[in-house]
């Protein structure tokens, strides 16, 4: 490429690149070359994104994006066409990609790299660079001074410094690392080979820091916690001022809920690398959690500033957003990390619950489907299909009622026709029928997934009963029971059931069991409706406490059961004395201890 051509390039470039932020598209190197060097392409990779992470004015497409955009192109490595550049500035917002072969030749590794914009397709520059194969981290040091120079980005002293971090000097420690980061980012990575790789580099190179942190990472990404603790204490023992392994153990203190000591870490990241937009994403996250908004805001804005394509800092915008009451404002946040990172079922899984929240049920579904046609048995997402089914019927049979008190209200012609079919504001027989086929479905497939799910088989139950089917309403209330023994509403659904089905000696005995969980329901009522003769069954079952309390007085079931009464009856004192003589027998009965601290609080603020 002659000076006069590179000249006119830079100028456009410099007009493409007036922002902040360079979108960097990394494309796998296709080793032309034998088998033997195929690790090559994945240390070239790795050897730029690691150390173009460091520098403000770039950052490297995340590799979920990429194989993303691959596959709907329909491309895995090698040189980019004009055609191929364009589709992967499109999909990911990459403004550059870099793209490649290389080949061994006569004990050298020759690397031929283009450059492409991605805006137009064209391909920019153009280079070969030959070096031993122990010198790839050089050569990564020439591309990037390439896309440097090409783009005219500054790099900072400090960033160079970060850059130029030497990893090993050991070329077979090397080959390890770089092979175990290949096995780990294959969708089915075995993490025994991962671990087995790493260790194998450490043994290589015993102050091969990079290798011990990685090594922590997967520990970590497997839930053992301490051994990853063991690798990063080890790093910061050894090598204080690498950002890291703070990083590393500031996971692990998040995980753990420790957060003043995952806040310590995170800001220590901070001081030695100021453009680690993950660490700014946590301290956001955790100061949410700790309740502390604007900090959260101030952080989260670091890490979208630093990174805009991040898709957890969204959500947690939109966490944001609901903590401080903004319902509606958050679905934007949440929409965005959705669109970012489209795969994420927890992000789609809290947009839909937050369009339904909202009242938003058409929308609210489309979410539930699109999780459900990528994992049919997701129970979460198969139940809140279920009931935003029904919350949109309802919603539906409100709207047309209300259409037509105001075409009643205004005499027109529509509402004397209709008024003449003797029109009724409940929802269509056949289209409630289909409703509730679709909720048996959806509930169905929650409990199926999850068999303890009891929201689920709560659900499953009441629809059945809202259908007329009793016997399978009573089955799901039964297993519904079974799930969650203290459920209040499945004995007297149930109760209910055994009405309609005119077998009143069975209702009656979900109301004792109720009666035996939270009597103050039959003290606010006493007496039963007109199917059971208004029976006073409040009188019934205080003669049958009374009963149990005569024959056996330090019945705990019983005394916990009179105290609740008391209490529901305003004897707040009586109460008291009954539940401190459970606690002088059982000191450590729970709920016993917590009936008392909210009776003793209520006579505090009196």
């Amino acid at each position: 490429m002659n000076r006069k051509y590179l000249i006119i390039f830079l100028l456009l470039f410099s007009t493409l690149y007036a922002q902040d932020k360079r979108k960097v598209a990394l494309v796998p190197f296709d080793n032309k070359g034998p088998t033997r060097i195929d690790w090559i392409s994945g240390a070239i990779e790795y050897l730029l994104s690691n150390k173009l992470s460091v520098a403000s004015g770039f950052y490297v497409i995340d590799r979920k994006t990429m194989q993303r955009a691959f596959s709907e192109i329909g491309f895995t490595k090698g040189v980019t066409s004009d055609r191929v550049s364009i589709q992967l500035g499109r999909i990911t917002g990459a403004e550059v990609a870099i793209s490649g072969t290389y080949t061994d030749s006569a004990s050298l590794i020759k690397l031929n790299v283009y450059y492409y914009n991605t805006n137009n397709g064209n391909r920019i520059f153009e280079e070969t660079i030959a070096i031993r194969e122990n010198q790839l981290v050089q050569a990564a040091d020439k591309i990037i001074d390439r896309l440097v120079h090409i783009s005219g980005v500054p790099i900072s002293q400090r960033e160079k410094a970060l850059m130029a971090r030497s990893l090993t000097k050991k070329p077979k420690a090397f080959e390890s690392f770089i092979k175990a980061y290949i096995e780990n980012n294959k969708p089915r990575r075995n993490p025994d080979i991962v671990i087995g790789l790493f260790r194998q580099a450490i043994m290589a190179d015993k102050n091969f820091w990079e290798a011990y942190y990685n090594l922590g990472i997967v520990y970590f990404n497997n839930k053992r916690y301490n051994e990853a603790l063991n690798q990063f204490n080890k790093i910061i023992k050894a090598l204080p001022n690498f950002d890291k392994p703070y990083y590393g153990r500031g996971l692990i203190y998040e995980k753990q809920k420790k957060y003043d000591l995952a806040i310590a870490d995170f800001n220590k990241v901070l001081e030695f690398n100021p453009n680690d937009f993950k660490a700014y994403y946590y301290l956001g996250k955790i100061s949410i959690l700790n309740k502390e908004y604007k900090k959260a805001k101030k952080y989260l804005d670091e890490a979208a500033n630093l990174n805009p394509e991040y898709a957890p800092v969204y959500y947690e915008y939109g966490n944001l957003a609901v903590a401080t009451n903004k319902m509606r404002s958050s679905i934007n946040d949440y929409r965005r990390a959705v669109e970012l990172d489209p795969g994420n079922i927890r992000f789609r899984a809290t947009l839909g619950e937050v369009y339904y929240r909202s009242q938003i049920y058409y929308n609210a579904l489309l979410e539930f489907d699109a999780i459900l046609k990528k994992k049919p048995n997701h129970a979460v997402a198969n139940f809140m299909r279920g009931v935003t089914i029904y919350k949109q019927a309802v919603l539906e049979e409100l709207v047309e009622a209300f259409l037509d008190m105001l075409d009643e209200a205004s005499g027109s012609k529509k509402a004397v026709k209709e008024k003449g079919f003797n029109k009724k504001s409940t929802i269509d027989p056949v289209k409630k029928g289909k409703v509730y086929q679709d909720m048996v479905a959806a509930f169905t497939k929650a409990a199926q997934a999850r068999p303890r799910f009891m929201q689920a088989t709560f659900n499953l139950a009441l629809t059945y009963l809202e259908m007329g089917n009793y016997p399978l309403a009573e089955n799901y209330f039964k297993k519904t029971i079974q799930i969650a023994p203290t459920l209040i509403k499945a004995y007297t659904k149930l109760a209910e059931v055994y009405e309609k089905t005119n077998r009143l000696p069975l209702a009656i005995e979900q109301y004792r069991k109720v009666f035996f969980i939270e009597p103050a329901i039959f003290v606010r009522q006493p007496t039963l409706g007109p199917e059971h003769q208004y029976r006073n069954i409040f009188k019934e079952f205080m003669s049958e406490l009374n009963t149990r309390l005569k024959r056996n007085p330090n019945d705990v079931k019983s005394n916990l059961t009179l105290a609740k009464v008391f209490k529901a009856q305003g004897y707040n004192g009586k109460a008291a004395n009954i539940l401190r003589k459970v606690l002088s027998r059982q000191p450590n009965n729970r709920e016993a201890k917590s009936m008392l601290a909210a009776i003793e609080k209520g006579d505090r603020r009196r």
